[in-house]
């Protein structure tokens, strides 16, 4: 019997290898077919057969690699983590993998994830300038400033032409109070995207913030405020900014209409204000002669438009006919 029951199991045995072969056959087969409709823009169809492929074979780490990045197409940012920490766990040192993971983590406002997985990332390619440009987007959010500083300069370094590198570069050395610095790094974002608004604004705020103790800064802070607001006229802040920027130059009706903007644009967006912030802005226009009225100097009220014109998004709701 003994005898006969080490037959059976060795019997067995056979059958059991071949089995496990075709499984990892058929997860391959879905993960060939899963690229094929990733490559034909097939993108939902790419997802079901890359999950059939992870189901067959839980430890496909390029299927699962894959995945995350549909998902993160997709936006569905909790599945795009889940399926890179599935793909981390199998292939262990890939930067990439590594990089995509902390920026899921992030965008999934997990923070602390985000950034120990990016200096995994970081420590296995300390060159590569993306990883170490988000990686001091991350210290910088997490309050290690210095060390964002020391991330960003190297992406700075390592990809001279990108000029976000040397926008968040600009930011880090903002909070670090150096001013010179930061201007230099925001004119070169600048001169690498000169149609970036953000870019014009954060020059702007570098300089908005040294007109106490140097006036002559007032224009140049103008100058960036307008190219700003120019590019991105739906940039509150901008409008916000440059109203007092114009006050402190004595160009009264510019500052009216500027907070015009500001007061309009948070009305169209349908924006709770800050009652403070509110006030004051109002108080602002009436001081400066603006009477609290909000329409534009020289603007004429279009039928059906509210007070605020042409300003910002045009109302939905219609006026009952007198």
């Amino acid at each position: 019997m003994r005898a006969l029951a080490r037959i059976v199991l060795a019997i067995g045995c056979l059958f059991a290898v071949p089995q496990l072969a075709v499984a990892g056959e058929d997860a391959d087969a879905y993960y060939k077919q899963g690229l094929a409709y990733k490559n034909e823009g097939k993108t939902d169809d790419a997802i079901r057969s890359l999950e059939a492929a992870v189901a067959k074979n839980p430890k496909h780490g390029m299927a699962w690699s894959s995945l995350g990045n549909l998902y993160k197409q997709k936006k569905d940012i909790p599945k795009a983590v889940d399926a890179y920490e599935h793909a981390v766990a199998v292939i262990t040192k890939d930067k990439i993998l590594w990089g995509n993971l902390g920026m899921a983590y992030y965008r999934n406002n997990q923070v602390d994830k985000a950034l120990n997985a990016l200096i995994t990332a970081s420590k296995l390619d300390p060159n590569d300038a993306e990883i170490r440009a988000n990686l001091g987007t991350v210290r910088r959010q997490k309050g290690d400033n210095a060390g964002a500083i020391v991330d960003l300069e190297a992406a700075v370094k390592l990809a001279p032409k990108e000029g976000s590198y040397a926008n968040n570069l600009g930011v880090a050395y903002r909070y670090a109070k150096r001013d010179k610095d930061a201007i230099k790094a925001f004119e070169k974002a600048i001169e690498l995207s000169p149609n970036d608004p953000e870019f014009h604004f954060n020059l702007a705020v570098v300089y908005r913030r040294q007109t106490k103790d140097n006036p002559d800064l007032i224009t140049k802070a103008i100058t960036e405020y307008e190219r700003a607001t120019s590019l991105d006229p739906g940039n509150t802040d901008g409008w916000f900014d440059l109203g007092f920027m114009y006050k402190e130059n004595h160009d009264n009706d510019k500052a009216i209409e500027a907070f015009r903007h500001y007061i309009c644009l948070n009305k169209a967006k349908g924006a709770k204000m800050d009652a403070e912030a509110d006030k004051r802005v109002h108080d602002e226009v009436e001081a400066l002669g603006g009477g609290g009225k909000v329409p534009p100097k020289g603007a004429k009220k279009p039928p059906g438009k509210d007070e605020c014109g042409d300003i910002g998004a045009p109302s939905d709701k219609k006026k009952p006919k007198k």
